[in-house]
């Protein structure tokens, strides 16, 4: 555990190693069954992209060193990915900003700020799971202004292919 701490660069972050440790045990709650061996566990930890993943836990966790540092290297992907979603820059921009308070983590439940990252497991690259999270949160807009929450569809014309 101290080796993979170490090279999750955590301290820097502003993670401690029992914040660290605590999210590796919740990763390993969610991948392995309960009667896994410790190599199991193990061979989970070492397959985790750690460095992302104490990045994104320390932005969740809101500590500003670790916000500049993913701003520094997500920032112009997230617009180049809204961008490459929405195809409209006012929309890709607006898509944009409103995931990077999503991340940030501007909502508040039950006194505790709710950030999006705290759900990255470490399992695929963060670029990716922006990705991912990226899409789904155009989705979700596109269905909230779609007639009652549903995506209409258009029915398909016969296509008439003369010889």
């Amino acid at each position: 555990m101290a080796e993979l701490y170490q090279k999750s660069s955590g301290e820097q972050l502003g993670l401690s190693r029992e914040q660290f440790a605590a999210v590796l045990k919740e990763i390993a709650a969610k991948y392995l069954p309960a009667s896994a061996v410790e190599g199991e566990a193990a061979e989970l930890y070492a397959s985790l992209r750690v460095e992302e993943l104490a990045l994104a836990r320390a932005c969740a966790a809101g500590h500003e060193r670790a916000w500049e540092i993913f701003m520094l290297r997500y920032r112009e992907k997230l617009y180049d990915i809204a961008g490459y979603i929405a195809r409209e820059e006012s929309a890709a921009r607006e898509l944009a900003d409103s995931l990077y308070a999503d991340l940030y983590g501007t909502t508040v439940r039950d006194g505790q700020r709710v950030s999006k990252l705290a759900s990255y497991t470490g399992r695929g690259s963060l670029e990716g799971w922006l990705r991912t999270v990226m899409a789904q949160e155009y989705v979700n807009r596109y269905r909230k202004r779609s007639v009652g929450g549903t995506v209409r569809r258009r029915p398909l014309r016969a296509c008439v292919v003369s010889s």
